[in-house]
């Protein structure tokens, strides 16, 4: 006989009644064991995590937060000291360096002067030797009225030329130009020779800073550069003329090989000379010049012949402004011919004037003839109205002093 159970519903007039139905039962100790199982897991597993939380993760992360906090105030502590430890030295290393370059010391006093120094400060420190060998590069560049070979004593006594030369030893290109730097700017002329080697070297960086300081270590005849092959930068260009100013010397003898030179770099290199020493080029060298397919070197050259008033070389521009390709030289050369012009140049001028439909060109062209001829456009017409137009409008621009 199957048991009936009784249930209690409510029909739409809210009456209760008894409903039987059949149901399978499941074997009482069956169904407990289900029941107890489900309950148990969902227990351990809450239990689990709060223990969990509890007993591990959060001391774990309160333990790394302590430590943490502790190396910051130990380490904010020991930068503190260091910076104050640092202070101190760099007072007593301004101080005694100002005493011994200003001393009369033998050399032997002033070696052994260094010497007791250095026992009174962590010289083994990198952060030491790089700060007496700034304070040396400091009173180098900064302080004059003293002997400046004592700068290099001092360099040596303190034995920082090994320091530079374990700098460049280096592998990395970095120091190795740092090193570098170190000699050229102490001016350890006896150096000169190993910085030749890096003069090849593939890194463009380093092979630079060795080009620089080995000028700048060189006699004024600058042979270094006769045979250089590498393209020089604007930057370093500028550099070497820097150098070679500060010299005070006489414009090199060899500058007449640098016109000649394969490395354009040298060439142009030689040009700003010859315009900074006033130096004038002959018409076979301008003509050379012009005749290089580099459009800096012709630049250069045009730019040459107008700031040195080589009337000279009229013909020569004149010869060669229909075989120039660049439009910036052909401008340029318009220019140095309103500068050094005659009335052959006005006679060419106004032949290609009408052939010319660049306007900025053309703008040149009216320029250079009004520069010699100012009375030239007042005669002048052209058949064609709309070429009148255009040259009367660039003449107002070019003759009115408040837009030039």
């Amino acid at each position: 006989m199957k048991p009936v159970f009784l249930f209690l519903t409510n029909d739409e007039n809210r009456n209760a009644f008894p409903k039987t139905g059949d149901l399978e039962i499941l074997p009482s100790e069956e169904y407990f064991n289900s029941l107890n199982l489900s309950y148990s897991d969902n227990y351990l597993t809450t239990e689990f995590i709060f223990i969990l939380l509890k007993f591990f993760i959060i001391p774990i992360f309160i333990l790394i937060l302590i430590t943490l906090i502790f190396f910051l105030v130990a380490n904010r502590y020991k930068s503190e000291q260091v910076s104050t430890k640092k202070k101190k030295i760099d007072t007593l290393v301004n101080d005694f360096l100002t005493e011994i370059i200003f001393s009369t010391y033998s050399a032997k006093e002033l070696k052994k002067k260094i010497a007791d120094f250095k026992s009174t400060i962590p010289y083994e420190k990198k952060w030491c030797r790089h700060m007496i060998l700034n304070k040396l590069i400091q009173f180098k560049q900064n302080i004059h009225g003293f002997d400046q070979n004592q700068i290099l004593l001092i360099y040596k006594y303190f034995g920082l030329d090994s320091y530079s030369k374990k700098l460049i030893n280096d592998r990395r290109w970095y120091f190795k130009s740092l090193g570098i730097y170190h000699y050229q700017v102490l001016d350890y002329k006896i150096k000169k020779g190993q910085l030749k080697y890096f003069l090849k070297s593939k890194n463009k960086y380093l092979r630079s800073n060795a080009l620089i300081a080995t000028i700048a270590l060189s006699d004024e005849k600058f042979g270094v550069l006769d045979e250089y092959t590498e393209k020089i930068s604007r930057a370093d260009e500028l550099k070497i003329l820097d150098i070679i100013y500060q010299k005070k010397s006489t414009l090199p003898k060899n500058i007449v090989k640098w016109i000649h030179h394969e490395n354009n770099s040298i060439v142009i290199l030689a040009l700003k000379l010859m315009i900074r020493y006033r130096e004038k080029l002959s018409v076979s060298q301008i003509t050379h010049l012009l005749q290089n397919p580099d459009n800096l070197v012709r630049k250069e050259t045009l730019l040459a012949i107008r700031e040195l008033n080589l009337y000279e070389a009229n013909d020569i521009l004149i010869a060669h402004y229909p075989e120039e390709t660049n439009k910036r030289n052909k401008i340029s050369c318009l220019k140095t011919l309103g500068i050094i012009g005659n009335e052959k140049t006005v006679e060419f001028a106004s032949k290609i004037l009408l052939e010319e439909n660049d306007l900025e060109i053309k703008f040149e062209i009216i320029n250079c003839i009004n520069k010699i001829d100012s009375k030239y456009f007042t005669k002048f017409t052209s058949d064609d109205e709309s070429q009148n137009n255009i040259i009367s409008k660039i003449i107002l621009h070019v003759t009115n002093p408040y837009l030039n």
